[in-house]
């Protein structure tokens, strides 16, 4: 009854999208406003906000589970990363205005996703930042697209499939009155997080795939995502490849907390 009675009261408050409208209100005033994007990829609309100043470098930016693009809407306020590079943030399917709604469980299919919407921007340098479940879809992109891309920013990365748990209450959201009121972006959350485990251990044998430089930034204190998960990557990648950084009692929400580390990891 208490997991019924928190499903009511999430689906009358948390919204994780935001319409484009208020984006350009809180965007307004900066000298580079970005610009709203969707293609088609296969049978999925993909949704993106881009800049376009002509740069040599394009990061872009793969938000959590649940969540959108705005998730790193700061950082297109960012004069150090506006500086040097083109940004990209886009909705994950399912999510924000990316067939919101309909889920995506396969993390191969999600990578060819997120690349066909990369692959029309003609930078010479390409970064990835994933937060979260978006590391592990950069993750992927970085082995199935080891040329195409540079760096992978991955920030507080689900990677381990022995670290993943399953979690009693996320089958209740499969019956029909607990899909009924359990908010959208959680229940896409949920069909994505239920199969994710399986999709890590298919990604075991491709961590070899890499060619591009790898920045980890992991919180200490993070109780969401297990700050073990970068053991896993410095098991898989190569010395040479490899960058870890361990924050000291920080937790899952690096974005919001230490975006500056973020964009340290993405300059140097």
């Amino acid at each position: 009854m208490k997991y019924l009675y928190l499903l009511a009261l999430l689906s009358s408050c948390i919204e994780f999208r935001i319409s484009e409208k208020d984006a350009l209100v809180e965007l307004g005033g900066l000298p580079i406003i970005p610009f709203f994007h969707s293609i088609e990829v296969g049978d999925r609309t993909i949704s993106y906000v881009t800049t376009d100043q002509k740069k040599d470098t394009l990061v872009a930016f793969m938000h959590g589970s649940p969540g959108s693009w705005n998730a790193f809407i700061d950082f297109f306020k960012n004069d150090s990363l506006l500086r040097v590079a083109d940004i990209i943030s886009i909705d994950r399917p399912g999510f924000g205005d990316s067939d919101h709604g309909i889920p995506e469980p396969s993390l191969e299919k999600q990578a060819m996703q997120m690349h066909a919407v990369l692959n029309q921007f003609e930078h010479t340098t390409k970064i990835l930042v994933g937060h979260s479940l978006g590391g592990s879809v950069i993750a992927r992109m970085g082995m199935d697209y080891p040329t195409a891309y540079d760096r992978l920013v991955m920030v507080a990365p689900s990677v381990d499939p022995d670290l993943e748990e399953y979690v009693w209450y996320m089958g209740m959201e499969k019956n029909v009155l607990g899909k009924a009121l359990t908010p959208t972006d959680m229940w896409v959350s949920n069909e994505e997080i239920f199969l994710l485990k399986g999709e890590l251990r298919k990604m075991l044998e491709l961590w070899k795939n890499i060619e591009a430089k790898v920045v980890v930034i992991q919180g200490s204190s993070d109780s969401l995502v297990p700050k073990e998960n970068a053991d896993l990557i410095e098991k898989m990648v190569a010395d040479s490849l490899l960058d870890i950084r361990l924050l000291i009692d920080v937790d899952h929400f690096i974005p919001w907390s230490h975006p500056h580390e973020i964009v340290r990891g993405i300059l140097e």
